[in-house]
């Protein structure tokens, strides 16, 4: 009985971890919309770093037409590097939790205290991640004058319309 249990508490525990609550996958492309809750090539991202690195790479194609300086530019790319060298290391240590869980859930006798103590730590190490992300983003965003975020917003606003047009000329 508590084999079951303990198998329907790892399914569970897969099924959060990999929800659009918690993880999203990275491919590169960070202009789509909505989520795709996927895990792809081992890497996880939570929401808030996907916003982020959505809103750096804006940044980064529409320079120009924001007006962005040669020291933002270079403070946005190590931004951006240092939150896809976090988010390979979150995806490994996510991996390596489910692993572990797997391997506990496996033994004859299920060590109970043992579990719950390695889940506990998995998810303070995952608000940790998140604060961490939380961080970046307020910090990406500081880095804009007020003139700039009014052209990135108007410029978004453009880009938005566009892609409007675009899906209901296809509807035709």
């Amino acid at each position: 009985m508590k084999k079951i249990m303990m198998f329907i508490l790892f399914v569970g525990m897969t099924m959060f971890l990999t929800s659009p609550a918690f993880a999203h996958s990275m491919d590169g492309q960070y202009g789509g919309k909505g989520c795709s809750c996927k895990m792809d090539k081992g890497q996880y991202q939570c929401p808030i770093a996907k916003k982020a690195m959505m809103k750096a790479q804006f940044l980064l194609e529409n320079k120009v037409e924001i007006g962005l300086a040669d020291d933002q530019i270079k403070n946005i790319k190590d931004i951006k590097l240092q939150m896809e060298k976090d988010s390979i290391r979150q995806g490994a240590d996510m991996k390596m939790f489910m692993l572990d869980l797997e391997s506990r859930l496996m033994e004859d006798k299920v060590d109970v205290e043992g579990v719950d103590a390695m889940i506990d730590k998995g998810f303070t190490s995952a608000a940790a991640s998140a604060k961490s992300n939380l961080a970046a983003y307020a910090q990406l965003k500081g880095l804009l004058t007020a003139d700039q975020v009014a052209k990135m917003k108007a410029l978004h606003e453009q880009k938005e319309m566009k892609e409007k047009a675009e899906e209901e000329e296809k509807e035709k």
